[in-house]
């Protein structure tokens, strides 16, 4: 009975008089009209807004404690068509209130910022497949994500940082040490280079906080590194960097009267690095573990420089809690120092960490983290200045 109501009898079919089951109806006047364009908002558009709240208090055995209160945001903007996302910005600071300085972990430039200061980190801007307008439709499609560019300050791009986004961790990766800064000035491709690997490839200004210039001649770097599927098939991150040009850093001057020598007092430091990276998750009965290593060696002119940072992460299954150990060593090749200065500088700044966190929100993605970190550093050598044991409790909250 029901597929007659909609097919017709036999017999109309075949005299040709079926009666049209449509005929008479009208379509709605709701369903006639065209949409309306929505009227385009910068502020609802595939726009985002982050808060952030940072706390700490440091204290050491070899100085007074200290304070480092501060409030900031991220702004993250995505430009999009109805086919494609081909730009986005972001822009990420805080504004920090510090009360003397006891040299914790993740504050290498606060001993230069006391009292009020408004910090900026991310401010850069990306354009996605810059190449489309030069090619056809087959190679567009075949080239999604491959070229991409990025100009603005980011973490150099060199290490896990670049993967790795330390902003509200105590513990730190090893550029800040290595090269003076974490994040630099730059302009230049990323992309996938192939199915297995990613590449960078920038220009870097080498002035570290402020865009400045000074005669250096700023910074070429570029690294291979594993696509995303080796992260969620394998648990395997890494890749090979390699940097070279002039960057500016006083301190590196400041340690070493050779490098002084050359650097003169612009403070340009010739220098060349080559770096290997991993890390690996791995899943336990109660929980994960990860470990991460970065190796790296090559010049601060004319001396020899090695860096190694190696560290365990424990994060238990229910992501309430998590331990951690780092150990880092930076060895700078001083004999032509000793010849020049006295005292005799020594060769190496080096620690250890330990460090316990308990997480009220820990999203995998990171954008909803809240967390009270106790972190303990020892450090065991140090080309200047004493040995301190610092302790550093953190309360931060990011969403």
């Amino acid at each position: 009975m029901l597929l007659l109501l909609f097919t017709g009898s036999p017999a109309a079919r075949a005299a040709g008089t079926e009666a049209d089951p449509f005929a008479g109806v009208a379509p709605s006047s709701a369903s006639a009209r065209a949409e309306p364009d929505k009227p385009w908002s910068f502020f609802s558009d595939n726009f985002g807004f982050r808060k952030e709240l940072m706390s700490e208090f440091g204290a050491s055995d070899k100085s007074r404690s200290s304070s480092r209160q501060s409030a900031g945001f991220e702004v993250l903007k995505k430009f999009s068509s109805e086919t494609r996302t081909f730009a986005a910005v972001d822009f990420q600071g805080r504004l920090v209130r510090r009360d003397l300085f006891s040299g914790s972990p993740n504050d290498a430039e606060g001993a230069h910022r006391p009292g009020w200061f408004f910090e900026y980190h991310n401010a850069y801007a990306d354009l996605y497949n810059v190449l489309d307008p030069v090619l056809t439709e087959d190679q567009q499609s075949r080239s999604v994500g491959r070229f991409n560019a990025r100009a603005g300050r980011f973490y150099v791009p060199f290490g896990l940082n670049l993967q790795t986004d330390t902003h509200g961790s105590l513990l730190q990766l090893s550029n800040e040490r290595n090269f003076g800064f974490e994040r630099d000035w730059y302009s230049g491709l990323w992309g996938a280079l192939t199915d297995d690997l990613n590449y960078d490839a920038y220009y870097l200004n080498g002035s570290g906080y402020d865009l400045k210039n000074r005669g250096q001649s700023g910074l070429g770097a570029a690294r291979l590194s594993l696509s995303n599927h080796f992260s969620n098939e394998h648990g395997l991150e890494g890749g090979l960097s390699y940097l070279a040009g002039e960057r500016l850093d006083p301190e590196a001057a400041e340690r070493s009267p050779a490098i002084r020598n050359d650097a003169g007092p612009s403070s340009r430091v010739d220098t060349a690095r080559a770096g290997l990276d991993a890390r690996y998750r791995h899943p336990v009965p109660t929980g994960s573990v990860a470990w991460t290593s970065e190796l790296s060696g090559g010049r601060d002119a004319p001396d020899s420089v090695f860096t190694q940072l190696h560290q365990l992460d424990y994060l238990r299954a229910s992501r309430r809690w998590g331990l951690a150990a780092q150990f880092r060593r930076f060895w700078q090749d001083m004999s032509r120092d000793r010849a020049l200065a006295s005292p005799a500088p020594g060769s190496a700044d080096s620690s250890v960490s330990a460090e316990g966190t308990w997480y009220f929100r820990n999203d995998p993605g990171n954008s909803n983290l809240h967390w009270i970190k106790l972190n303990v550093e020892r450090r065991l050598e140090r080309m200047q200045g004493d040995r301190p044991v610092i302790v550093t409790l953190q309360y931060y909250r990011y969403w």
